[in-house]
């Protein structure tokens, strides 16, 4: 039989390995794949969030798919071609994904190598170590973000005795058993108000999590940090906890604010998505899709010459980018089909008129292809 064409990939020196917990759709895991990490395992329940990260942040022929046998959903999953053994048949990639988060992000992006449908309650640490053929000590990182539904501020019935509010400790058994250098726990700030007592300097979840790590071999410290605070268009506050081996060496690990008060000027959101293309459902940008778009004089933006994103006239360097913004696009963008060429107008374009004729040619495009 012909062996099959697998990536020319090489195993990661795990120095640089990390697995996520509770992953999602995949947002914290792109975020250190995008640091460089390589990711051994990602675990999550959901079904629907675990199919965008295997399309996304997995790889043909090469990342194992692991669901628990008695999923209830294991019938839909046998559908959609996965197998619930481990076995490298990503039969869903048919063609090649366009948009796949790993192809544009670093030179050599490393897919995550295990998927797990499973329930962090459901498996033992060292069956899942087994599955993932790693030892106690070879990932570096675990990452995760326990659901918050328990903890939000917005959950007006919240309740210590929420079983959700478990599996924070149950994670930490995982970091005792499995021994990684550092730990990441991402929550909402509820966490350190619930059940928080009058006088009080901080609610009974922290001091437990900070009891659990250190019972597990682990210093701990915590800090809500803000996302907008980082370059992010939002609002956004969140905990963090980090914590080190004790037999590691410490270091600080909450990053410094790049944005806000005598620091960078905040992003706002026209800045992050205004260079994005109007499409319609199913389209993707890149291809077929004509990609028009000017900035406002309104607006008070102008187009990075260099990456072509938005940004305030005020700013002296692109916020995207960084590169030099004295001598910026301060009229339209036009993106030619199968060309890649860039036209730069010179001179205002209103956006509403770009947009329109960006539908009358995909409009006459599809007649075409008729």
């Amino acid at each position: 039989m012909k062996a099959p064409n697998l990536p020319q990939l090489v195993f990661p020196e795990m120095e640089l390995t990390f697995a996520d917990f509770f992953c999602g759709a995949g947002g914290f895991s792109l975020g250190f794949i995008q640091a460089g990490l390589k990711c051994i395992s990602a675990m999550d329940i959901s079904p629907d969030a675990l199919w965008t990260y295997w399309y996304n942040l997995c790889l043909k022929g090469w990342s194992h798919f692991w669901v628990h046998p008695d999923n209830p959903d294991l019938k839909k999953i046998r559908a959609k071609k996965m197998w619930n053994n481990g076995e490298t048949k990503n039969t869903i990639f048919q063609t090649e994904i366009p948009d796949n988060w790993l192809s544009p992000l670093i030179s050599d992006p490393m897919p995550c190598l295990n998927v797990f449908m499973y329930s962090i309650m459901d498996l033992e640490p060292e069956e899942w170590m087994a599955m993932c053929g790693v030892r106690p000590g070879d990932i570096s990182i675990f990452i995760g973000g326990p659901p918050c539904q328990g903890f939000s501020q917005i959950n007006h019935s919240r309740n210590v005795l929420d079983e959700r509010n478990q599996l924070p400790l149950r994670f930490i058994y995982y970091c005792k058993v499995c021994k990684p250098k550092i730990v990441v726990i991402e929550n909402v700030p509820g966490i350190l108000t619930l059940g928080k007592k009058k006088g009080d300097k901080e609610g009974p979840f922290p001091v437990l999590i900070r009891e659990k790590f250190d019972d597990a071999g682990y210093d701990l410290e915590y800090k809500v940090l803000d996302a907008a605070d980082y370059g992010v268009p939002q609002r956004r506050k969140r905990v963090f906890f980090f914590a080190v081996r004790k037999d590691c060496e410490k270091t600080n690990l909450f990053p410094q604010a790049t944005h806000g008060k005598y620091l960078k000027q905040y992003v706002t959101f026209r800045e992050a998505a205004g260079h994005l293309p109007p499409i319609q459902s199913g389209e993707h940008w890149g291809k077929d899709i004509l990609h028009p778009y000017g900035c406002n004089p309104i607006d008070g933006c102008v187009i990075c010459p260099c990456c072509l994103h938005y940004n305030l006239e005020s700013r002296d360097e692109c916020h995207n980018c960084g590169s030099d913004l004295s001598e910026p696009i301060r009229g339209g963008v036009l993106y030619m089909p199968g060309t890649g060429i860039m036209v730069d107008t010179k001179k205002y374009i209103d956006n509403d008129v770009l947009r329109k004729y960006h539908s009358i040619i995909n409009k006459s495009q599809q007649i075409n292809n008729q």
